[in-house]
């Protein structure tokens, strides 16, 4: 089929292309070239014409013999490359041709034929140019139709040769070339003849080509391999590790979890098609403060861990999470990862402990380090407090009368009588044996008295008690210091030795009664 952009196609239309032009100047130089020499050969022509019929022109010129001029006139003008002619003596034109002007033509001298040296008349002889001109186009154009008939075989010849070592390799090539797969073994077929020139060393080369591909690919497919291999290994250890686990983009879309954190986040009715932190957030006792680790951890891009209080919704129960946010960078694109931990229990284990640490066996009041940590918190945050330190009056007696055993229920009766004079917000202590320590925030002089007075009738008030005699009431009085922070000390030690110093005051003096420390 004809293609115009074919390479045989365009070199044929290039060789006709430049023959032609070729040919058109060759013939213009060719037919000048034989012009000029047609001229230059027709006037030596006629110069030897003239030359030889000059002996009988001369001798018609010295008899002046017109008859004999006429015969030399006609003899010129029958040759054909003679247009006219003319014979002239010294004075007298003795014959002349019908087409003889006179001007261009060419002048023969006659000399006498007996004194050489005596010029006695002129031949004129005018070429016929018109002939000559002809002569000279027909041989030019004979030459250019020469050339035509010799370049056009060659041409043709050309094209022939070009398509047959040229272009039909060339297209064979691109053949086999589409045929090929890269990377598998297939290669170019080559001719045994065509090792050794330009098409078989285009044909080894691509071989080479396809070689060094082929390895190639073979060592993409094994990394492709590994990769696929290292990437079902790390999704398989991701998606079943036990460690609840995020993969989530910068701009908090989720894009991996595992089925831990699902488990996890669905039990606390947690929404993991929302964007991560805010699907938290709404569960979370401080989700501003949530909002800002987050945000403080992608800033920075550092890991960051912090544990944080959620209630679920779903039944109300309070959950501790541990949240864990590593940042990673890939592609350009950074990620983070988010470690989730449910420590409701240790948190609550702790709280426990935390609880017993800070809290009588006995009367479950706070005991002396549980009460001494909310007051030095209070100190720390500058808070005006009053201290009442209480010990009780005739408290010994009892334990010596009726036993361990009737002290310890005292003790626990004074303890709930005294939790239910103070408020929620108030410190209730058990400061040690049978002295308790209470501790109000921001109160005034006259409701300090009036607390004080409350917690006298509370202790005050008899516990019955069974015991091998029957049954009794057990009463016992109390001695309360009072110390006001910051006023009377700037720390805790010296805040509870004015308190002491002012309920050792009263048990000396009246017992069963109250004092303000005083400098």
């Amino acid at each position: 089929m004809f293609n115009k952009h074919s390479l045989i196609t365009r070199l044929t239309l290039l060789l006709s292309l430049v023959t032609l032009l070729f040919s058109v100047i060759y013939a213009k130089l060719y037919y000048r070239h034989v012009f000029d020499e047609e001229l230059a050969r027709a006037s030596d022509t006629v110069m030897q014409i003239g030359k030889t019929v000059s002996s009988t022109a001369s001798i018609a010129a010295y008899l002046e013999d017109k008859d004999l001029a006429t015969e030399v006139v006609n003899g010129l003008v029958s040759n054909d490359i003679i247009l006219s002619a003319a014979l002239v003596s010294k004075d007298t034109l003795l014959a002349k041709s019908i087409l003889h002007s006179g001007p261009g033509s060419i002048q023969i001298k006659l000399v006498n034929p007996f004194f050489l040296s005596e010029h006695i008349g002129l031949i004129h002889i005018a070429p016929n140019t018109q002939i000559i001109e002809q002569n000279a186009q027909n041989i030019a154009l004979g030459g250019v139709r020469t050339m035509l008939v010799v370049i056009l075989p060659i041409i043709i010849l050309l094209t022939t040769l070009v398509y047959w070592q040229v272009t039909r390799p060339l297209n064979h090539l691109g053949k086999q070339l589409a045929k090929i797969l890269p990377g598998s073994a297939q290669r170019l077929k080559i001719d045994k003849h065509a090792h050794h020139n330009e098409i078989g060393r285009i044909e080894l080369g691509i071989n080479t080509l396809l070689d060094k591909a082929e390895v190639l690919f073979e060592q993409e497919r094994n990394l492709r391999a590994e990769v696929v291999e290292l990437e079902k290994r790390f999704r398989l250890m991701f998606e079943q590790s036990s460690s609840p686990t995020l993969l989530v983009k910068d701009e908090g879309d989720i894009l991996l979890i595992n089925d831990a954190a699902k488990d996890l986040l669905v039990g606390m009715g947690v929404d993991i098609d929302e964007r991560f932190p805010e699907n938290l957030g709404l569960y979370c006792k401080t989700p501003d403060i949530l909002y800002t680790f987050t945000e403080n951890s992608i800033k920075q891009k550092q890991v960051m861990q912090s544990e944080f209080e959620f209630i679920n919704p779903l039944t109300q129960t309070t959950v501790w999470l541990s949240i864990i946010v590593l940042n990673t960078l890939s592609d350009g694109k950074w990620y983070f990862q988010v470690f989730l931990a449910d420590i409701t229990l240790r948190k609550t284990m702790l709280n426990q402990l935390n609880k017993r640490a800070q809290r009588d066996s006995l009367t479950g009041l706070y005991n002396r380090y549980g009460a001494e940590l909310m007051l030095l918190d209070w100190i720390d945050n500058q808070c005006t407090f009053s201290l009442l330190l209480i010990d009780l009056d005739k408290f010994k007696p009892i334990n010596d009368v009726y036993g361990h055993n009737a002290g310890d229920a005292l003790l626990k009766h004074v303890a709930s009588q005294l939790s239910n004079t103070m408020g929620t917000t108030d410190l209730v202590c058990r400061w040690g044996g049978d002295e308790f320590l209470v501790a109000r925030l921001d109160i005034t002089q006259q409701e300090l008295t009036r607390l004080a007075q409350a917690l006298l009738e509370a202790i005050n008030q008899p516990m019955p008690f069974e015991h091998r005699e029957g049954q009794t009431e057990l009463v016992v009085g109390a001695s309360i210091g009072i110390a006001h922070f910051p006023q009377h000390a700037e720390n805790l030690k010296g805040l509870v030795e004015c308190a002491d110093v002012a309920m050792y005051s009263i048990k000396k003096t009246s017992r069963n009664n109250f004092t303000f420390y005083s400098n």
